[in-house]
């Protein structure tokens, strides 16, 4: 045994149970029953969806004032539902409604503690959402199957592109531990893209996780400089995986792209494996996924609205739930991989538009959500990007407009994107819908040679 795979499996075993003794988490239970569960047969997994859903309809119902009021709405009670197949007969629910009765209507009493998790969503409008401690944990330890999904273990160092770079004593810890090199995702500078080939090198590391326009800048400054790196697995989430940033990365790096869905409400949604067809691999005891198209299920074969429903309850329950993005199912039956999960084919609907700063930085979707996630005097909002100079910020206004809040907003992007950025603010009523039934954050109205 190796000293690296002696050191996973003290991880494994010790230090990482004892984190989460010592931080009231539960990563590491979850984490080695979706390890056992992924192998389970098809009647197994379905007969333990029945269950979860029963009791998450259940608690819902009798435990938030929104969702007993919506199903007394069309008749329909707990004991009426009892296989997924009766999913059906309950209304969808949107991020508007969840919004209109968060927190008093929609959330339960828990007795563990819980965070609040903002996103922007896939409209650029703030939604927050309660999640407690045993369902953040859950979603933790779907982040280590899907790495592991690449071939990465528990042990081995890998380099994390993100976006909280504040990140704290524990996260530090836990960082130091797992042997994470966390980099930022929106200071993208060919200087800074040259560090992080450097550290690469210099930490023997072999596996890069992050979000897909990081890892795609991050392979193309390699392309650039002729930098030869041979990794072993990538892991790439929260923006779209453009088929030509997968060649990209997988011609300059040697091995393949490891892509995962998930969102920002807590939810880890579905993972590819190492398999030829590339589908995606539902994580199936933690969430139902539904395909829809005007409310029913889409047609095989053709794509359909992603609609959600999260099997553990928590502190805020989510049953059928429109994420907002589009997906295809796929019609593989059976996975070389041996997991029994279903699958989705392809994920649509995601943008990652990539904004390019006077000094060369590249600032990518999330960069802008995560600064306008939490602000509250903004509905929605879209970056606009027509020469190398400036960008242009439409926002609709939630209710009269907030120059001094804007003035703020204006100030980060300019400290963490580039300080001779030209920011303009152009208020609008709305921001139209694309083809995809969303709105895209950023929109680069650049050449090719300059946005990429």
């Amino acid at each position: 045994m190796t000293e690296r795979s002696f050191f996973g499996t003290l991880l494994r075993t010790t230090i990482l149970p004892l984190g989460d003794r010592i931080s009231h988490q539960s990563v590491m239970r979850h984490l080695r029953f979706y390890e056992e569960a992924q192998y389970w047969s098809r009647e197994k997994i379905r007969a333990w969806q029945d269950a979860q859903l029963r009791e998450a309809v259940r608690l819902a119902y009798e435990e938030t004032r929104f969702y007993r009021e919506l199903y007394d709405s069309v008749g329909v009670r707990p004991s009426d539902i009892q296989t997924t197949d009766d999913l059906v007969k309950l209304p969808t629910v949107t991020k508007n409604m969840l919004r209109a009765a968060y927190p008093q209507a929609c959330t339960r009493a828990t007795v563990r503690r819980y965070s609040e998790l903002c996103t922007s969503g896939s409209t650029g409008a703030p939604f927050a959402v309660r999640v407690d401690s045993d369902s953040l944990s859950a979603a933790r330890a779907l982040m280590f199957l899907r790495a592991q999904f690449s071939g990465w273990q528990i042990g081995k160092p890998y380099l994390q592109t993100g976006m909280t770079l504040q990140r704290g004593v524990v996260r530090y810890l836990k960082d130091r531990v797992l042997g994470c090199e966390y980099v930022s995702a929106f200071n993208l500078s060919d200087e800074v893209l040259d560090s992080y080939l450097h550290l690469i090198v210099d930490k023997k590391i072999e596996y890069i996780m992050g979000y897909a326009a990081s890892l795609f800048l991050i392979a193309k400054r390699a392309a650039e400089r002729s930098v030869n790196i041979s990794l072993k697995g990538i892991v790439s989430w929260g923006d779209n995986m453009f088929p030509s940033y997968r060649r990209l990365i997988e011609s300059q790096f040697g091995c393949r792209v490891t892509d995962t869905y998930g969102c920002s409400e807590g939810i880890q949604i579905a993972a590819q494996c190492g398999a030829e067809h590339g589908g995606y691999h539902l994580f199936a005891p933690h969430v139902l996924v539904e395909l829809l198209r005007d409310g029913s299920p889409a047609p095989s074969g053709s794509a359909g609205d992603v609609v959600l429903t999260k099997l553990n309850a928590g502190a805020m329950p989510l049953i059928r739930y429109h994420v907002g993005d589009s997906a295809h199912a796929s019609m593989i039956t059976g996975c070389s991989c041996g997991r029994q999960w279903e699958m989705l084919q392809s994920v649509e609907g995601r943008s990652s538009d990539v904004v390019v700063t006077p000094n060369g930085n590249r600032l990518i979707v999330h960069f802008f959500t995560g600064i306008f996630e939490y602000a509250r005097s903004i509905a929605s909002f879209q970056v606009v990007q027509e020469s190398l100079g400036s960008i242009t910020v439409r926002v609709v206004p939630n209710g009269p407009f907030d120059a001094k809040e804007w003035d703020q907003l204006r100030r980060e992007i300019l400290d963490k994107g580039d300080p001779d950025l030209d920011v303009q603010v152009e208020i609008v009523k709305e921001i139209p819908l694309e083809r995809s039934n969303k709105r895209r954050f950023v929109i680069s109205k650049l050449s090719a040679r300059n946005a990429s």
